[in-house]
């Protein structure tokens, strides 16, 4: 090994690093500038194959399949990553994610990263992502709230007739959903009586044992889902919460800790994982860049295992060309809109970098009021598409309640099929597409109605 690092080190001086063809270009940069990096580790052998055998298997019960996914990858993870783990072993800081298949060094040096790059079964090198939140905050920070009837997004999403139409079908399975946010305040009136517990919650930056958020993004997203008093969806929905954003920045390594986490919850410290303890939905208020694909991996995993993803498009609007990732993917990505059903005006539009139209739907996310974390009783009007996301992810916690074991196709389908229309026409175009035909690159299919969606997903299940 001292061998090969020697003749990468001197090809580098020379310009022509060995396996730099491995190597991420802004790793090569601060290589040359002698800095450390924190860094991905990625392998020849994707997760695929595995993924694929899962799908091509048929189980008796959600439990075996989600117990079959998370063993199959933590078998294809634990031989593949073995040569990797054991160089790094009491050398470098380091975490194995089994969720992707890779591996994420803390603190890479030059020599480590030349050294890795040897390594016949490792595909890639690559500096760690970082996602900003850029969540708009429209008001002071209130103490209580006036109006116990709801917010103005659950009124005009008709959340209060759907959930009322729900109770006069069926008995409700119990759905937990889950955000990947900053955390959330569990001891908020709002969210008090609902945490999952035990397995609804980690946090990859300081292992708190108990939920917690210092921004408030996370709390306010998971009021909006599921919270209590009239800010909430679907408040008899259970939720979890993974801290993958530790203030207003989001790591790499976190969120992926987080996706692996939603797909097999452990206790907080990690321990004794309890795969029948998956939420049924993944609700992810954050996003960055265009036609970024580091986080495919998560999402694949997420559809193998029956969990519903649905990304924030984006606050990068309101011109053509501004959808984010990971919402431009295969995910449901939600856009924004307002009090007066008019396109929010930072809201992020299509098409994707591929030509794909996207968001897929809209929700409310100008000015929204929900749960915030500085008090129990502490709520706050914020604006976003992050705002926006969690309205379309209470409205699947519905559909799941009424079928929980409804695909990502048909969620999809009855989501789009049950929206409003009758939106505010700006006369903008992308693409050729004007945004009064629908579906546009601007709002999608239409401004989601919950009422709608479920009467139909029960129509058709007649």
């Amino acid at each position: 090994m001292k061998i090969l690092l020697v003749l990468a080190l001197v090809a580098l001086a020379q310009g022509r690093p060995e396996n730099g063809d491995k190597i991420d270009y802004r790793l090569l940069r601060a290589a040359k500038q002698a800095e450390t990096a924190d860094i991905f580790v990625t392998f020849q052998e994707s997760t695929a194959k595995t993924l694929q055998a899962i799908e091509d298997t048929r189980f008796d019960t959600r439990e075996d399949r989600l117990d079959a996914l998370n063993s199959a990858l933590v078998r294809l993870a634990g031989r593949v990553q073995s040569n990797v783990l054991s160089y790094l072993q009491g050398r470098f800081e380091f975490k194995s994610l089994w969720i992707t298949n890779q591996v994420y060094v803390k603190g890479a040096t030059l020599d480590l990263i030349m050294v890795l790059a040897s390594f016949n079964e490792v595909k890639s090198l690559e500096l760690e992502e970082i996602i900003e939140l850029d969540t708009i905050v429209e008001g002071p920070i209130l103490r209580g709230r006036q109006d116990p009837s709801g917010e103005w997004g659950v009124k005009i999403i008709q959340a209060a007739e759907a959930r009322e139409l729900l109770g006069s079908t069926t008995k409700a399975s119990q759905i937990v959903v889950s955000t990947i946010d900053t955390g959330a305040r569990h001891t908020h009136e709002a969210l008090r009586g609902n945490w999952a517990g035990e397995y609804g919650w980690f946090d990859p930056y300081d292992a708190n044992a108990l939920p917690m958020d210092i921004n408030g993004h996370g709390t306010h997203t998971t009021g909006t889902i599921c919270g209590a008093g009239g800010i909430g969806v679907y408040p008899d929905a259970k939720w979890t919460s993974c801290r993958g954003c530790a203030t207003s920045s989001c790591a790499q390594n976190a969120l992926l800790a987080c996706a692996q986490f939603i797909t097999c919850p452990t206790r907080p410290d990690g321990s004794a994982p309890d795969c029948s303890k998956a939420p049924h939905l993944v609700s992810n208020s954050w996003g960055g860049g265009r036609g970024a694909t580091w986080f495919d991996g998560a999402i694949a995993a997420f559809h193998t295992a029956n969990i519903i993803p649905l990304f924030s498009i984006g606050n990068s609007g309101p011109s053509c060309n501004t959808a984010n990732s990971p919402g431009d993917r295969n995910v449901i990505g939600v856009g924004s809109t307002t009090v007066d059903d008019e396109l929010s005006s930072f809201s992020s539009v299509g098409p994707t970098t591929d030509g794909r139209m996207k968001p897929d739907i809209s929700a409310p996310g100008s000015n929204v009021l929900s749960a915030y974390n500085t008090a129990d009783d502490a709520y706050r009007a914020l604006s976003g598409t992050s705002m926006a996301c969690p309205h379309a992810a209470g409205l699947t916690s519905l559909l799941l309640a009424y079928n929980p074991n409804i695909s990502f196709g048909n969620v999809t389908a009855h989501m789009r099929g049950g929206v409003d229309q009758d939106l505010v026409d700006m006369g903008k175009v992308c693409s050729g597409v004007p945004d009064n035909q629908f579906p546009n690159h601007h709002h999608g299919e239409g401004r989601i109605n919950a009422f709608k969606s479920l009467r139909r997903l029960i129509d058709a299940s007649k």
